[in-house]
């Protein structure tokens, strides 16, 4: 059994030694490639361990392709993830404590150190077993450490201070009142680094109408004001306590949940108290169009959702529509209230919207075609969103609806909304599109209007414009987020880049503010080229003439010298760096951080650095899952790295992660799987053992499984280079792996021990070691050495496709038997017959074979017309019945159909005799099955044994079988 730990650190300590992964200019080709750095607020668990280890996959092979890699790692301290975690640890958080002494294993005396929060990002970050830089280096990763900072660095502040200068003078930048994600408890904007939940919910904003009741104003809140036009009724909870409130000099009714909410948004909010009067049975005067409204009950009716209150559109809200029908059909229910039946039954939807492909009322088409009868129904959420999403792209205000009548949706909801305000019969509130948003201290957040806060101007149309220029030529990796990308850009308006409370740069231009976590970590990409060269320079040193010399090339090295005190040489070898390395080749990170992180990257790109310095490229990740639920640090749900690579080995945990699924689907962890990885290397080091052992003569005469051996051996070099050119790090590891196992295996059950067969377990060798060399570094390195080549395995040219050695027959040939022999095993399993006294094998007949060629001529010109084909056939075969040429070439075409082009396009090319193929190989089949016999037969030898007529049942590259 191989000592995996051993192992590891064996050849982790060799690269480190020989600083194998050291990046420098040189004459290669350049390829700088850069992951999300980590948020150090908790430990690096297997979750991270797969965002982390594609990129190093992606470095290695880049390596021994020939290029000159960059692929650095950070830390990001800024923010408030880290005084968040460090709050819980000074609170006392019983969950929180448990997390850190029982699944981290933090000493009980040492918890007190937590409550710094530089100390728990420190420890985190590189201290401790648990940390990034330790779990990154566990795992092998060739990162250059000597480019390594924190966020929270001076010399990184300066950088920082120097962006955003530069952002201030484009007026990219202002002040302003504006919705943000607020932490009540942090009394801090949040962003979605700074929560434990809601990552990627949007704010939306509400309009929020007047319904008048005497001197009171009962506010229902809509995304849909231009509804207005159909309302029927209003609708309340009854199990919902509402309160009355002073509000901007009116008395306003809402649902106590909703009062926080108000008095964070710029509302003047006097005297609460409860409502103690009845509302549901009463009237209630619409906006706009001033007429009298009932209250009506409905449990659908959400408290925590904006104001709690809401106005009935039948014809256009499916909740409405399906709340009022149960109403009209239980009348009981409204005997509580007061209400006369009548007055609810006499209520009719009032079609506003005119839609294509729908009746007047799409809400009731819906409803009526999934047979949903109750507001307690899931279906309702899909069958409204449906709705509201094909009115609002598609739909028309009806020719009735004054003043906005021919309109189409989208322009009217906004109209209408300004009309309610200019009429003060409305307003505006702001709510989060999903219900929970927790901010990581565990408070829950509400959306706040924040007044004199700093703003990104994304919505800067030139801005945008360059934005849309940039994603035009960056390659996406998957292709599809494309749509997601071009999503964010269109939506994105004002984003608050600064905050009151964390960690980080102060801004510019006002240093009670810090610039938070997502807009500090925009071009950082750029700082890694200089990064380990302003170690050695005062911080104090570093303004923004030098930084323009650095990264943009403005201003001469000499007078830059004088004026700072930085040594004219290492101002040029930082403008070397940045040239050589820049611009970015691809960013690695999390899908869901498109909306965010990765769309600004793009913008501040774009308005800083000339167009031959904007990224190249940009690969999403899906997000990592144990056991089917999401990995989380702050929540205890994660297996630490030091365990599993402890438990596995690196290589195993790298090899499951990389096989599992392609990089941007999810991955969901299972131990047992991981640990069957295991199971796999060893088996694969075994056989390497037998091999390394072996001579080393090239045999001049290569039998036909060693060409289809070798063959095969190129379609895996070609297959998996082709995959890790697409970042398909799962394809690419099937057949550098499991597939040329395979064929290992299959190729060892065909041929004896000789010279030849020897030579080519070497060869094969030899190239699949440098094919997993980027998954398997360690082992790899390992076999490398002991099959005596100089030199580290991780820096070896990867191997290149020998055209010379591709043989198709050869192929077709071993393929074609295997296929067989298969088919005999599963005939043999169905049978229930073990070591059979006789196998008969019926090759199709000549005209078959004749007939299937010229259909597979046909379709693979497209030309095929079945018709005329079986036409063809039976004029050459004038004596065979005609049902048995027509039956025959339908199968064969609906066969042809579905093989794969490089199939056609062997049987097509190359002569491929079967009965010879079978004939020559009857031994083998023999030795197999252990079988008496083996006969091989044309489907038409007069002399066959076939008592029970299989041979008519052979098509050509598929025989017949029969097994007594």
């Amino acid at each position: 059994m191989v000592d995996w730990k051993e192992l590891d650190a064996k050849w982790q300590k060799a690269w480190r030694e020989n600083e194998v992964f050291k990046a420098k200019p040189g004459s290669k080709p350049k390829f700088f490639l850069t992951v999300a750095y980590p948020y150090v607020s908790g430990p690096m668990h297997v979750g991270h361990a797969r965002t982390y280890t594609i990129p190093d996959i992606i470095a290695r092979y880049k390596r021994m392709r020939g290029y000159d890699v960059l692929f650095p790692m950070a830390f990001h301290f800024t923010g408030t993830p880290l005084l968040g975690a460090a709050k819980r640890v000074q609170n006392r958080d019983e969950d929180f404590l448990e997390t850190l002494t029982g699944v981290f294993g933090v000493e009980e005396g040492e918890v007190p150190k937590f409550e710094e929060p530089r100390y728990f990002g420190d420890y985190f970050a590189r201290k401790s077993d648990l940390s990034y830089k330790r779990g990154m280096q566990m795992l092998g990763y060739s990162i250059d450490w000597g480019r390594e900072f924190t966020t929270i660095d001076d010399a990184y502040s300066k950088f920082i201070t120097w962006q955003y200068h530069k952002l201030m003078d484009m007026g990219l930048v202002s002040k302003g009142a504006h919705p943000v994600k607020w932490c009540p408890g942090c009394e801090n904007p949040v962003t979605d680094h700074d929560l434990l939940e809601g990552e990627g919910v949007n704010i939306v904003e509400y309009s929020l109408l007047k319904f008048r009741l005497n001197d009171y104003v009962l506010l229902a809140a809509t995304l849909r004001p231009e509804t207005i036009f159909g309302v029927t009724n209003l609708w309340l909870n009854p199990e919902v306590d509402y309160v009355e409130a002073e509000v901007n000099g009116e008395k306003w009714i809402v649902s106590e949940e909703a009062i926080e909410k108000i008095e964070n948004q710029g509302f003047e909010v006097g005297k609460v108290s409860k409502f103690e009067g009845q509302l549901i049975g009463r009237d209630v005067e619409a906006p706009i169009v001033h007429k009298k409204v009932p209250i009506l009950p409905a449990d659908f009716v959400d408290p925590k959702n904006a104001s709690g209150v809401v106005y009935s559109v039948p014809s256009h809200a499916p909740y409405d529509y399906v709340a009022l029908t149960e109403l009209q059909e239980k009348p009981s229910a409204l005997e509580p209230y007061g209400i006369n039946p009548k007055r609810v039954q006499e209520i009719e939807p009032i079609s506003l919207i005119e839609l294509s492909g729908y009746s007047e009322s799409p809400a009731i088409d819906v409803v009526e075609r999934e047979e949903i009868t109750s507001q307690d129904d899931p279906k309702l959420e899909e069958v409204t969103s449906e709705v509201y999403r094909k009115e609002f792209s598609k739909g028309k205000i009806r020719d009735w609806v004054p003043d906005y009548a021919g309109m189409s949706v989208s322009i009217a909801k906004d109209q209408v909304h300004q009309e309610l305000i200019d009429r003060n019969e409305g307003s505006s509130m702001y709510e989060f599109s999903e219900e929970r948003v927790i901010c990581r201290c565990g408070t829950r957040c509400i959306v706040k209007v924040v007044e004199d806060q700093w703003f990104l101007n994304y919505s800067n149309s030139d801005w945008k414009e360059k934005a849309r220029a940039c994603l035009a030529e960056i390659d996406l990796i998957p292709p599809e987020t494309r749509k997601q990308f071009k999503h964010t850009i269109e939506w994105l308006e004002e984003w608050p880049c600064t905050r009151k409370v964390g960690m980080g740069t102060p801004a510019p231009w006002d240093p009670s503010w810090i610039i938070e976590s997502l807009s500090d970590s925009t071009i950082y990409m750029v700082y890694y080229t200089i990064s380990h060269l302003l170690r050695d320079i005062d911080p104090e040193k570093l303004d923004d003439e030098v930084f323009d010399y650095i990264l943009l090339g403005i201003g001469e090295s000499s007078s830059i010298s004088k004026s700072s005190g930085i040594d004219e040489q290492k101002l040029e070898q930082m403008r070397e760096e940045v040239e050589y390395w820049y611009p970015l080749d691809y960013r690695l990170s999390a899908n869901e951080l498109i909306s965010n992180h990765l769309t600004f990257h793009i913008f501040h790109h774009v308005a800083i650095f000339p167009k031959q310095y904007w990224p190249r490229g940009i690969a999403s990740f899906g997000m990592a899952l144990l056991k089917g639920s999401k990995m989380s640090s702050s929540k205890g749900n994660i297996i630490p790295i030091n365990e599993a690579t402890r438990e596995y080995g690196a290589d195993a945990v790298r090899l499951y992660l990389a096989s599992g699924v392609e990089p941007w689907q999810d991955f969901d962890w299972h131990p047992s799987e991981a640990k069957a990885m295991v199971g796999h290397l060893e088996r694969f080091y075994n056989l390497a053992q037998g091999i390394i052992e072996a001579s080393e003569v090239r045999h001049p005469e290569l039998s036909l499984q060693d060409q289809w051996m070798l063959s095969r051996l190129q379609k895996h070099i070609q297959v998996t280079t082709d995959a890790l050119e697409n970042f398909e790090a799962r394809e690419a590891i099937q057949h550098a792996f499991f597939l040329l196992n395979q064929d290992l295996k299959w190729y060892m059950k065909r041929t004896g021990k000789g010279e030849s067969r020897d030579w080519v377990l070497k060869k094969a060798l030899k190239t699949q070691i440098r094919l997993l060399a980027p998954f398997t570094p360690h082992i790899c390195e390992e076999l490398w050495h002991q099959m005596g080549e100089e030199g580290f395995v991780s820096m070896a040219e990867w191997p290149e496709v020998e055209e010379d050695l591709i043989d198709k027959a050869a192929e077709f040939s071993e393929e074609y038997l295997r296929t067989v022999e298969e088919d005999m095993r599963n005939i043999l399993e169905v049978t229930g017959i073990e070591n059979p006294e006789r196998i008969c094998i019926y090759v199709a007949e000549d005209w078959k074979q004749d007939a299937y060629l010229k259909a597979l001529d046909r379709v693979r010109e497209r030309k095929i017309e079945l018709g005329k084909l079986i036409g063809e056939a039976k004029e050459e075969q004038p004596d065979l019945p005609p049902e048995q040429i027509a039956n025959f070439l339908k199968r064969a075409v609906k066969e042809l159909r579905q093989i794969s082009k490089e199939r056609a396009n062997t049987l097509a090319e190359e002569e491929i005799n079967e009965l010879q193929i079978l004939s020559d190989n009857t031994k083998f089949i023999k030795n197999q099955f252990v079988a008496g016999r083996i006969e091989v037969y044309k489907a038409d030898d007069p002399d066959r044994h076939d008592p029970e007529g299989r041979a008519g049942q052979s098509i050509p590259f598929k025989p017949a079988i029969f097994v007594e």
